[in-house]
């Protein structure tokens, strides 16, 4: 139940990402605006767009971890749609689960050249780009299930990174038969009952609801 509620909620979001890059589109003849029009009023007056985007992302990785990845990411609403044309899930080793790191410091040192550069990017380039690469992500992820999210992201890497501090994370009970259960439905390949790679939770909570126990919940670590 819970996760039909995600999967409807992220299919929102993806709606949602379309328009504000789009700047609205129109349906059967009403025309949908930009729904982030009122980026334009207090927040962007007295706080840049990307300083307010960093602000959030901080905040909201420092409270509840990769929760984006699970509940906000549109990226993560497309893969949810081609998932049962996917393989099962399985452990990539912990070279991989590192990569995003490194993609983490590429991204930001592109986005630096970017601001800093000056150089213009043609509209079209930019939106071909953007359907080749997303194009390729659909096919990485029918071929080896949520590996851009585990271990290429670099969004994901900066939520990691930043959950290694989050206030809320899962707790695994002394009950905790070690069925290996929660861990074949968690799309984030976390060794729950090891109690291992835990900032990588993406608080989808499929594995509260797996666990036939009762062993697994989400706790304040303060």
């Amino acid at each position: 139940m819970l996760q039909d509620a995600r999967r409807l909620f992220l299919s929102a979001v993806f709606v949602v990402s379309v328009m504000y890059v789009t700047g609205g589109f129109a349906i059967a003849g009403y025309s949908f605006s930009d729904v982030f029009g009122v980026s334009e009023g207090f927040f962007r007056i007295y706080l840049p767009e990307i300083e307010l985007l960093l602000l959030l992302s901080v905040f909201l990785g420092m409270s509840f971890g990769r929760l984006f990845c699970g509940w906000l990411c549109p990226l993560s609403a497309i893969f949810g749609f081609v998932e049962p044309l996917g393989k099962k899930r399985r452990w990539h080793g912990k070279v991989w689960f590192r990569l995003k790191y490194a993609s983490l410091a590429a991204g930001l040192a592109l986005l630096y050249y970017a601001m800093t550069a000056g150089v213009p990017v043609p509209v079209e380039l930019a939106a071909y780009a953007g359907m080749g690469l997303l194009g390729a992500l659909v096919v990485l992820e029918v071929a080896y299930p949520r590996l851009f999210c585990t271990s290429l992201c670099p969004v994901g890497g900066f939520f990691s990174a930043v959950a290694k501090l989050a206030v809320f994370r899962l707790h695994v009970d002394d009950e905790c038969t070690a069925c290996g259960r929660c861990s074949r439905v968690c799309e984030m390949n976390v060794d729950i009952c090891g109690r291992k790679r835990l900032n990588e939770c993406s608080f989808c909570l499929a594995c509260i609801e797996e666990c036939p126990y009762r062993s697994i919940s989400v706790r304040c670590s303060a």
